[in-house]
């Protein structure tokens, strides 16, 4: 398997290296969760004008693993530069995580191959960085299960035990899907004999992470509230967007040619044949499939705090699916290797040529960037959110505001501040203006009252903002247009 290992692992460094080599990548949450990063880095410098709007809670709101790794990478290098190198670790996780899992299973680690497009699915476009880190950190934890299941080891324990403390603070989800799935493994890897001390050896490192979820929830979760629109379509429509949950974000046929591939070099080496999963083994792996393929049918796709509730286990099923897969053997294990190499290839030049031609449609940003003041308030009107370098149903320019108050402090009139489960949050005595939600999807309602609160307006779109807002023209490049507010109310800051 070495030769697997060997093409598997450059195919991750490939993928973590497009997420590091452009400034600006098409995920719709990334200035969001740069702007984060920059209030821990400088909220105790009072000329960004964090200390007086943003206060933290790290235990009552503990998603918290993404931010902390940009900001301590932020200390010794650029926010750019520590920002890419976070996105590529989370953009890689869930394979990385499927490599650890196949590792530890004893499968090929070939079918990692065909699953590399996975890593620039919908999710990624939608710039979900906690849930991919907190993917990868799941399927790292069944490695660990299989490991600790089959032999007492103290330091897989620990390990475990630290990982799941780990995934609480990355993502919720991740660590729920552990706790469910680390006792099938278990018994799907025990030895013969053991009795329940495979379940104690695995389940017991788990536990404080458990009571520790347990008390998120009850004191925290009464408090998740929020305005998306809820969604929950039928079985017919989910299995028909089924790739576009999967693996959509980039210009067709991405979505489709990502799942036709993989499923062609997956039914190619099924065809040739391999060593197989054991019986007991084979069973666990289908029922944890199975359970993945019933939250995909069962869940919402959209509630009101959260969106592609359901579609994110259009991930883990396609995941899950690789242990299952046989492992070639012979002088016919070239043919799943020289197939998914090519997807591997293929997908990795398509999606470099997007992204490319996404980083120079975006620079056009940094002519308006350049001439904004520092520590202002920021109200975007994106009326463009699309690119001509991804899918036409996403939006990669909606939150791009939030590259200014990365860059230069301040506040925008949307931040990730105010939603529930975000350990940034706004301090209780700060009088935020509390403009409409909705308003980032139809600038048209924001009005002359609205514009009063902020210092500038930032425009993206050929459509001119209304003269009653009284905006003056400060700068535009390309798609963007600056406008400074001519009779802004002052920001009432109260004390640092």
């Amino acid at each position: 398997m070495r030769t697997d290992d060997l093409l598997a692992a450059l195919a991750l460094v490939a993928s973590a290296g497009l997420c590091v080599a452009f400034r600006y990548l098409p995920m719709v949450d990334l200035p969001q969760h740069y702007a984060m990063v920059s209030i821990l880095l400088h909220h105790a410098d009072p000329a960004w004008g964090f200390a007086q709007r943003y206060t933290f809670d790290f235990l009552g709101r503990p998603y918290a693993t993404v931010y902390w790794l940009g900001a301590v990478l932020g200390w010794v290098m650029p926010l750019g530069a520590a920002m890419r190198i976070v996105v590529a670790a989370c953009t890689i996780a869930p394979l990385t995580g499927a490599f650890a899992l196949l590792v530890a299973m004893r499968r090929s680690r070939v079918w990692i191959l065909p699953a590399i497009p996975l890593a620039f699915g919908s999710l990624w476009h939608w710039g979900f960085l906690n849930f991919l880190l907190g993917t990868g950190l799941f399927l790292g934890g069944l490695a660990l299960v299989v490991r600790v299941a089959e032999r007492p080891r103290r330091a897989a324990s620990l390990g475990l035990a630290v990982l799941g403390v780990f995934l609480l603070f990355t993502h919720f989800h991740g660590l729920v899907m552990l706790l469910v799935t680390a006792p099938l493994v278990a018994w799907g890897w025990r030895s013969q004999g053991d009795g329940l001390s495979p379940y104690v050896r695995t389940l017991g490192p788990l536990a404080p992470a458990a009571l520790a979820g347990a008390a998120f929830v009850a004191l925290t979760w009464s408090q998740a509230v929020g305005t998306w629109s809820p969604m929950n379509p039928g079985v017919a429509e989910r299995v028909v967007r089924f790739p576009e949950f999967l693996a959509g974000g980039a210009p067709a046929p991405w979505a489709e040619g990502t799942v036709a591939a993989f499923a062609v070099v997956a039914a190619a080496g099924v065809a040739l044949g391999g060593a197989p999963v054991p019986k007991r083994k084979l069973v666990a792996l289908g029922i944890a499939l199975c359970a993945q393929v019933g939250l995909y049918f069962a869940l919402p796709l959209n509630t009101s705090t959260a969106t592609y509730v359901s579609a994110r286990h259009a991930l883990l099923i396609a995941l899950l699916i690789l242990p299952l897969l046989p492992s070639p053997e012979g002088r016919l294990a070239w043919v799943p290797r020289a197939l998914g190499t090519a997807v591997a290839l293929g997908a990795l030049i398509v999606m470099g040529r997007d992204l490319a031609g996404f980083d120079r449609e975006a620079r056009e940003f940094d002519g308006v960037l350049a001439a904004m003041q520092p520590a202002r308030r920021v109200a975007p009107l994106i009326w463009a959110r699309g690119s001509d370098y991804t899918d036409a149903r996403a939006f990669p320019y909606l939150h791009f505001a939030g590259y200014y108050q990365a860059a230069k402090g301040g506040e925008l009139a949307r931040s990730f501040a105010v939603v529930w489960n975000v350990p940034i949050r706004y301090r209780a005595d700060y009088a935020r203006y509390p403009i409409r939600e909705d308003f980032e999807w139809n600038p048209s309602l924001f009005s002359a009252e609205d514009a009063r609160h902020f210092d500038y307006v930032l425009v993206r779109g050929a459509r001119e903002p209304s003269p009653a807002l009284g905006l003056r023209e400060v700068s535009r490049s390309g798609a963007f247009a600056l406008y400074e507010v001519a009779r802004a109310l002052p920001a009432g800051l109260p004390p640092p």
